[in-house]
């Protein structure tokens, strides 16, 4: 009898939604003028036994599913991509999640460790129990600490601990609830500079946003087939563009192709604009209605949209 690790099946959904937000991300720079030097790293999954010795080392707080599920598949991710700069290539994007052995508790505040202040001091959100506990999970964020943050002590609580941007000031910032919506907001994302700012109540700089802009002027989509689709039209010798299939499709009076940006298809991110002090989880609009499971809400598109004043 074959005994599969708990969780496993939702494993796999994950691995496979995250397998085609990193190839519609990748696809994407590709395709923008300037990128050079896309490279994805991934490294060869943990066994049960390390993930459980992490655990044991750090009672009573607990790895989430979802994360226990992305390392048994791989034990880190890093996605590095450069801009030319007067004709020289500039690293610009960076993503990461970190390595089993690098996931170390962090202090939840800055001050002194002869003046310590209270934990609430540094939440930009009123919390019902104040958070007791964080473990980094991005060594290379270089304008703050992103983190999973625990608010239980209680041996086997089965908490799942939220992520959380501490920005250089030292005030926490809520992001997601779960380690796989952070990880579709750092693809959406593109692992632009300083991109966790647009969910504090300060914003992005200037000249982040200017980035922005540049990379993904207003709103722009990541269509997750399309590495497949490219794929299937080399093979097959049709032309690959979005345009060149839909106006084929029409001269032979078949139905107009979907575009990338149609709903379910693409990763979605908003316009920027002021950001509230309170951020929530982006999800579709049809996830508002009903509870949606981890799986299916990989599936759907995500958006990111700042709520105005």
């Amino acid at each position: 009898v074959c005994c599969r690790p708990r969780g496993a099946a939702r494993g796999e959904d994950n691995r496979g939604a995250m397998d085609q937000y990193t190839q519609a991300a990748m696809s994407y720079l590709r395709s923008k003028r300037g990128v050079r030097n896309v490279n994805h790293l991934s490294w060869t999954g943990v066994s049960e036994l390390e993930i459980a010795k992490w655990e044991d080392q750090n009672l009573p707080h607990e790895l989430p599913e979802d994360y226990k599920a992305f390392l048994r598949i791989s034990n880190g991710f890093r996605m590095k991509w450069d801009l030319l700069f007067h004709g020289e290539p500039v690293q610009l994007g960076d993503m990461c999640i970190n390595k089993l052995k690098d996931v170390q508790k962090i202090e939840l505040d800055v001050s002194a460790k002869d003046d310590r202040e209270p934990v609430e001091k540094y939440l930009a959100m009123k919390r019902k129990s104040p958070p007791v506990a964080a473990f980094s999970i991005d060594r290379h964020c270089r304008c703050g600490r992103v983190a999973l943050v625990y608010s239980k002590r209680e041996v086997g609580s089965k908490e799942a601990p939220e992520v959380w941007f501490q920005d250089l000031s030292g005030r926490w910032n809520f992001l997601s609830k779960t380690f796989i919506v952070y990880f579709r907001m750092m693809v959406a994302h593109l692992g632009l500079p300083n991109w966790q700012y647009r969910f504090t109540e300060y914003g992005m700089d200037p000249i982040s946003t200017q980035w922005f802009h540049l990379i993904a002027p207003g709103d722009f989509t990541l269509d997750l087939n399309a590495p497949k689709t490219r794929a299937q039209a080399k093979e097959k010798g049709r032309p690959t563009s979005s345009k060149a299939a839909g106006s084929s499709s029409a001269s032979q009076g078949g139905p107009k192709a979907k575009s990338s940006g149609s709903r379910g298809d693409g990763l979605k991110v908003g316009r920027l604009g002021r950001t509230s002090s309170v951020a929530r989880d982006r999800i579709p609009s049809a996830g508002r209605r009903k509870k949606q499971t981890d799986s299916t809400l990989v599936r759907s598109s995500y958006r990111v949209r700042p709520s105005t004043r």
